[in-house]
This record gives structure tokens, sequence and C-alpha cells, in this order.
């Protein structure tokens, strides 16, 4: 008879702390946002030139430098992942980008005017995640993981800009 009643409280157990993680869940927003910007004296044809088109990206991704990137069509293909061109406008390009066992991120690089020839290149990924408590969870690591490589990454952008606008 004693051996039941562990078996009992540990069912009760698990049944409570399982629905105590997804009420704590519940309350992260199931839309995230991770964002960063940067500066850039140029035109907006050159931010265009190296945001818009995916065989440009090698020129400034670290990974894609590294990697073997496969492009077909408007679609690349760089280990698990893959970025897909969605559509683009004059001072905007939104891309899908699917990496395995994730839900996808919409990312978008937008430029806009700040004064003169000085651009703002906003970088933001967009990822819409359901009600499952580890898809919630998973986001609270977006900003740290996604910011601090979206950082380096625009600075490498910045620096490929800079450099192709002094070659002109």
């Amino acid at each position: 008879m004693g051996v039941m009643k562990y078996i009992k409280l540990v069912i009760i157990s698990v049944v409570i702390l399982s629905l105590l993680i997804t009420g704590i869940s519940l309350l992260f927003p199931s839309k995230v946002i991770a964002s960063r910007a940067v500066e850039v004296n140029t035109n907006p044809e050159n931010i265009a030139y190296f945001t818009s088109d995916l065989s440009h990206w090698n020129l400034w991704m670290s990974d894609w430098k590294e990697n073997k990137v496969v492009l077909e069509n408007n679609t690349a293909h760089i280990g698990t992942q893959t970025v897909r061109f969605i559509d683009k406008t004059s001072n905007k390009v939104n891309y899908e980008w699917i990496a395995t066992g994730q839900s996808p991120y919409l990312v978008t690089f937008e430029w806009t005017l700040l004064k003169d020839s000085t651009y703002v290149i906003h970088w933001s990924f967009e990822q819409n995640v359901k009600w499952y408590p580890w898809e919630k969870f998973q986001t609270l690591l977006n900003d740290k993981v996604l910011g601090a490589k979206m950082e380096i990454e625009l600075q490498h952008l910045q620096e490929a800009i800079n450099s192709k606008a002094n070659n002109e």
C-alpha cells in the first residue's frame, strides 16, 4: 500500500509541475523580436546591394564566408538553415529564415535616411511561437544569442558598405 502512495504522489507532483511551467510560459509573448541597428554613410543602392541579394551576403556574413552556402533561385541553404527571399521595396527587404527545430523567423532589413547621406540600417528577427512551454522558454535566449551575432554582422556589413563606397 505504501508504494501506491508514492506513485500517486509522483504523478500528482508531475501534473502540478507541468501545469505550473505551462502557466508561467503563458505569461511570455508569442511574438518575439530581436533587432539591432547601425549607421552608415552611403547611398541606398549600396545598402540594397548587400542586403537584397543573397549572393552578396558572403561579402559580410561570417557564417557565409566560413561555411558552404547553396543558392537556389531566391533561397540559400547553409548547414541546417534556410533563408528564403520574400519581398523588397526601395528601403526594405524581407526574408524567411528557417532553422531546424525552431519556428521560422521573419528577417527584415530596413534603411532610413537619418541626415545627408547617413542611413540607419535596422535588422530584425521576428518569431511567432506557439503556446508550447519549450518554445516560449527558448525565446528568452533569442535576444542574447541573436543580438550579439547581429551586432557583429552589422559591423561587417558597415565595413563592406564603406569599402564598396571607397572603391567607387
